[in-house]
């Protein structure tokens, strides 16, 4: 889960320096046909968002005066949900309190439901720009072509790539539109993302529409989706997203995501499929499947991490299958003071540097997913229930 999803990483490199060496003959033992290429097509697969225009996309949250940037009532559920992921992880799954109290926070916050539109009716039709004299996003009344009557373009600037700033004097990279099509009980917005000018549209970087609905009053369950495409220009990667989450009147909400990815070049196919349950307060059980197809090889990780919130104790029981035929294992407990979490191969050889090195790419790729599909979700984090 997005909370707890940065800890992909952080799990992948604490197994990966504890890597143990020995040999049990346990049965088959798989071997990934080419460690390296397989490296490199996730690293391409997560390369896709580094386009100039899906980077200033990406920072709009952060920017002063921007239509995204103000906290909504959806928002802090969206803002709570496995497809956000936090900043910073200082130990596998450190953010499970967190996550857990934003869930509670969110669930609250919906008690009112969901309203029938996503963008406020003082922004529609509006064009944002950057002003350098307040340095920040304002209305431009003289804006040619106009935005979409039902949405908000805001134009999109080059940031600062640490601190995530508009850059001034500013440069324009390409704008954003964002397009209400909420009917009824279901928040739609339309996020279209592209390079160029709007009298002079360039490169589509992204196209993708997420929806969002609230069941009960106060709301009990809540589910949004995410379908479209991002584009660095050279390689699409379609996608589609599903996030659900149920008890949330309750102190140990429930939480699922499944995602699939497609990459057009070469031909990637990543699935993610996490279920969060929380019996109570205190404890989570993050259940794990995920896979990666290329050609005819299919690397697949299943299992499950148990999370104590406190005292804070994290245990990994996780298997790595290359066509269906068990390839190595990720075993072990982590505390705030200890970590003997361990990869080996499945019959308890040591893996090869090769072998690591596409294990860590693995588990930082669902990292690098997320981190994106925060920035696409982004929009709706922050307009939807306003």
């Amino acid at each position: 889960m997005p909370a707890y999803s940065r800890s992909w990483r952080v799990l992948a490199t604490a197994a990966a320096l504890t890597a143990a060496a020995c040999n049990s003959n346990t049965g088959p033992q798989a071997h990934l046909s080419n460690p390296a290429q397989l490296s490199a097509d996730l690293q391409t697969v997560g390369s896709i968002f580094t386009s100039p225009a899906f980077q200033s996309f990406s920072a709009l949250g952060l920017a002063t005066g921007s239509p995204v940037a103000a906290t909504t009532r959806v928002g802090a559920l969206l803002g709570a949900t496995p497809i956000v992921p936090p900043r910073t992880s200082t130990q596998p799954y450190a953010n499970a309190p967190a996550r857990l109290q934003a869930l509670r926070t969110a669930a609250g916050a919906l008690r009112g439901g969901i309203t029938a539109s996503v963008i406020p009716p003082t922004v529609l039709g509006e064009t944002f720009v950057w002003d350098v004299t307040t340095h920040q996003y304002v209305a431009d009344p003289s804006a040619t072509p106009p935005a979409p009557a039902n949405g908000v373009r805001i134009i999109l600037y080059a940031v600062d790539p640490v601190t995530g700033a508009v850059v001034e004097p500013p440069v324009a990279t390409g704008y954003v539109d964002l397009i209400d099509l909420s009917t009824g009980n279901t928040n739609s917005l339309q996020v279209i993302v592209n390079g160029g000018t709007p009298a002079s549209p360039g490169t589509t970087y992204a196209n993708y529409t997420v929806t969002a609905t609230v069941t009960g009053s106060p709301a009990t369950a809540f589910d949004a989706t995410a379908v479209g495409f991002v584009s660095d220009g050279t390689h699409t990667l379609t996608f589609n997203a599903a996030f659900s989450a149920t008890n949330l009147t309750t102190d140990n909400p429930d939480a699922q995501i499944d995602v699939t990815w497609s990459l057009d070049n070469p031909s990637v196919n990543v699935a993610l499929h996490e279920t969060l349950t929380t019996p109570d307060a205190n404890d989570a059980t993050l259940a794990i499947d995920f896979s990666v197809t290329r050609g005819a090889e299919t690397v697949r990780v299943q299992g499950t991490v148990t999370v104590v919130v406190s005292p804070a104790t994290v245990t990994a029981n996780l298997s790595i299958t290359v066509n269906g035929v068990p390839f190595a294992t990720i075993t072990g407990t982590a505390t705030a003071t200890s970590n003997n979490i361990q990869a080996r191969h499945a019959d308890g050889s040591a893996l090869s540097s090769d072998e690591l090195s596409a294990l860590q790419n693995l588990f930082v790729l669902p990292d690098s997913l997320e981190t994106a599909i925060e920035a696409l979700f982004h929009p709706c984090e922050r307009l939807m229930g306003a």
